[in-house]
């Protein structure tokens, strides 16, 4: 090899910016065929001022996605403190030169092909059938302190450059000898829970197999290697063997997804490039310092050229939900509701083309028609990005919304065909107007990055697991709807609804536990002014009759919402008829009500009408039971006469967090024994809980007198109450009045029966 120089100009930013290169007699190692790759200095200049060229335009599309997010960031901000015609423009530029350094990425990208071959170095003379992304490690004496990786597109390589193999690569997997695999068994769940054994590879670079397999290569050639080679694959083999600690995060996770391998495929040399594996620091995701405000990497691990992205769709503050209203109100001019906003916080764990696409081509689009979560469908968005509303502003009516087709720009060659690779978790969450009670959502992005303070009003309602799998159909045509599926409150949306425009097929989110009760709250301040008529567009039947179950069979049983969360409604509703047969059961509704009545708040009127309906449903083992009675000697309401006093006492407990006289009069409409069953006369139902609450009263002040109080209780709520108030409950102290805990004067004008 020639020790000559060669000197030139160079493009190191892919943008006209002209600088001084100087090259010298070089030596490569392509890691994805085991080669190495001998250049003269003139041969040296041309791979170096294509990595420079290549890592130029991918640093320009980065440095313009983060002026974007930076400028959206603050239009979050400072949303309603600055005039939106501001952040209007700005956004627009930020877009359009977003757009400008995408296409000047993709142009010079889109001659790569799908599915190049394994444990190749592809050169000039293929490139009628393959062109792909070729990295190579430069063994200089300068890279023993950090090396630095190098991505040329293959036609730039001659055939005639001098290469030696070190030792032959796996055609089809692209595994390497200089790589020590095994495998690993793990039990994992399929859809039904049963377990299911699966193996998945795991591999690490054997550093002393790579040095001896350099150790061989011809006398002739070791002269062109430099002293430091050893120490030079040393450092490259650590650092790429160090990252492997997927899967990444707190909870459930299909470890399966996560082959835990260094990665030296084609389809990971790709990656890594398109993720800055070969650019500059403040590019570089393994330098961690590039980080936007709103979205990006969460970790980048190298060697197994994997990423996790995180997202809030569409974007920070929601997308606005829009319903049939009860009446046409000045809130509601057009007959139309607003139910809050929601936004999708998502984590998306990425490799080979899906992670390379996700990369390039400015953000993910998903088909979810296929089998979901694990990575079917999965591609980069090739259109051009146009701005959408600014943060908040989004809205989407759930009776009419239409979704247009994705307008496509034409896809980049590589990522052409079926995707594969992505693996996606989640959560819909809700904008909590009044968060004080509901656990806020604590984001998908790293704790350094900042959360304007209406974000800590966005509580997860219902969370998307990796390797979920969604029923065909189950949604219905809703964009967003609600069923109860194997024991699981699930939320299917469109697949647009969370991705935007193009994407296919649904989504759909699991109400858990943890998640039940910020379910709950969404789901009632979001009917408070829909009409009830076209619910069941939103939500099925079965669905809204388990829902108003479940905190019955709760109170009942004493027990979590895990455990009353029955296989499907039918199940619920014969629990509900068996533990109200047992007196026990009734005992301990009627407990439960009057040492917990908060767990009502967020009760649809179905569910407290069925309480009430329960409590006044009575026999001749309510008589007898004593602990139906109130005989604590220090309460002054022992010392009052009539008979069931705790059971009456729970019946006005139950109406503790009615809102309303409206409110009310829905309660009444719904005193059904099978919650949620049918409507009935808000009249003749009051008439049998008076009835009720006036068995055994006398006209007289040492009586109890409940029967007359429920007018008390009717008259003194609001007539209604606006849709962004908070939940308020009755005052303690009129609560005390109504439940005969003081001595007071009762209206004349009593309703009763």
């Amino acid at each position: 090899m020639a020790t000559g120089e060669e000197k030139s100009k160079t493009s190191v930013q892919g943008t006209g910016t002209v600088v001084k290169g100087k090259y010298g007699p070089e030596c490569y190692f392509h890691p994805g065929s085991a080669t190495l790759l001998f250049l003269e200095a003139s041969e040296t200049k041309i791979i170096e001022q294509e990595h420079d060229f290549l890592s130029g335009l991918l640093e320009t599309q980065k440095q313009a996605q983060k002026n974007l997010d930076d400028i959206n960031f603050e239009a979050i901000t400072q949303a309603g403190r600055v005039p939106a015609r501001k952040f209007e423009s700005e956004i627009t530029k930020a877009y359009e030169a977003l757009n400008k350094a995408n296409q000047a990425l993709r142009k010079e990208l889109m001659s790569l092909t799908a599915n190049p071959p394994e444990g190749e170095l592809l050169n000039d003379k293929m490139k009628d059938t393959a062109i792909g992304i070729m990295e190579l490690i430069p063994l200089k004496n300068n890279t023993v302190k950090g090396f630095k990786k190098t991505y040329v597109r293959s036609d730039k390589i001659k055939q005639q450059w001098r290469t030696y193999k070190l030792s032959e690569v796996d055609k089809e997997s692209g595994e390497a000898s200089f790589i020590k695999y095994k495998n690993k068994t793990i039990v994992s769940q399929d859809a039904n829970g049963n377990p299911v054994n699966k193996t998945i590879r795991q591999g690490k670079i054997d550093t002393a197999e790579l040095k001896k397999q350099l150790s061989n290569v011809p006398v002739s050639l070791k002269f062109d290697l430099v002293d430091d080679t050893n120490v030079i694959v040393s450092h490259w083999a650590e650092e790429m063997n160090k990252s492997l600690t997927w899967p990444k995060g707190d909870g459930k996770v299909d470890e399966s997804v996560y082959h835990q391998y260094v990665d030296i495929s084609a389809q990971a040399q790709l990656f890594r490039y398109s993720h800055g594996a070969g650019a500059s620091a403040e590019y570089n995701p393994s330098e961690k310092k590039l980080e936007g405000k709103i979205e990006g990497h969460a970790s980048f691990a190298l060697g197994e050229a994997k990423a996790e992205m995180a997202l809030y769709l569409p974007d920070r503050l929601g997308v606005s939900l829009l319903f049939p209203a009860k009446k046409v109100t000045p809130q509601t001019p057009d007959g139309v509701c607003n139910m809050g906003a929601l936004r999708f916080a998502m984590k998306l764990v990425l490799s080979g083309s899906v992670g390379a696409s996700a990369a390039i081509e400015l953000g993910v689009t998903v088909d979810w028609s296929g089998e979901m979560g694990k990575g079917y469908g999965i591609k980069g968005r090739p259109a051009t990005l146009t701005a959408p509303p600014l943060p908040g502003q989004q809205q989407v009516n759930l009776k009419t919304s239409t979704i247009p087709e994705a307008q496509g720009g034409g896809e980049i060659g590589v990522f052409v065909g079926a995707q594969a690779g992505g693996n996606i978790s989640g959560a819909i969450e809700w904008f909590d107007p009044h968060p004080d009670d509901t656990p806020v959502a604590k984001g998908v992005e790293k704790d350094n990055k900042p959360i304007v303070n209406k974000e800590k009003k966005f509580a997860a309602i219902a969370k998307l697991e990796a390797g979920m799998t969604v029923q065909a159909g189950a949604g219905g045509s809703g964009v967003f709807y609600i069923t109860y599926i194997q024991g699981r409150f699930r939320i299917y949306c469109k697949a647009a609804l969370c991705w935007g425009v193009g994407a296919k097929g649904e989504v759909g989110f699991e109400v858990d536990g943890s998640s039940f009760a910020a379910f709950m709250k969404s789901f009632l301040y979001m009917l408070r002014n829909v009409d009830y008529q076209k619910l069941e567009q939103m939500m099925a039947v079965d669905a809204f009759r388990s829902l108003c179950a479940i905190p019955i069979i709760m109170a009942a049983q004493g027990i979590q919402v895990g455990e009353a969360m029955l296989k499907n409604m039918v199940v619920i509703l014969q629990q509900i008829r068996a533990d109200l047969k047992d007196e026990n059961k009734r005992v301990n509704l009627m407990d439960s009500i009057l040492s917990n009545p908060d767990q009502l708040k967020y009760t649809p009127p179905e569910t407290k009408g069925a309480v009430i309906a329960t409590l006044i449903d009575q026999n001749w083992a309510d008589w007898l039971d004593p602990r139906n009675q109130n005989n604590y000697f220090f309460s002054v309401n022992s010392w009052k006469l009539g008979p069931l006093k705790r059971r009456k006492q729970a019946v006005f407990m139950a109406l503790k967090w009615v809102q309303s006289q409206a409110d009310y009069n829905n309660i009444m409409q719904h005193l059904t024994l099978s919650p949620g069953e049918k409507k009935g006369s808000k009249e003749l139902n009051e008439k049998d809980v008076i009835k009720f609450l006036g068995i055994g009263e006398r006209k007289l002040f040492f009586y109890t007198n409940y029967g007359e109080k429920l007018t008390l209780l009717h008259n003194n709520l609001p007539v209604s109450v606006g849709p962004d108030e908070p939940f308020r409950p009755i005052p303690d102290i009129l609560m005390s009045e109504y439940l005969a805990m003081v001595d007071e004067q009762h209206p004349t004008n009593t309703m009763i029966a």
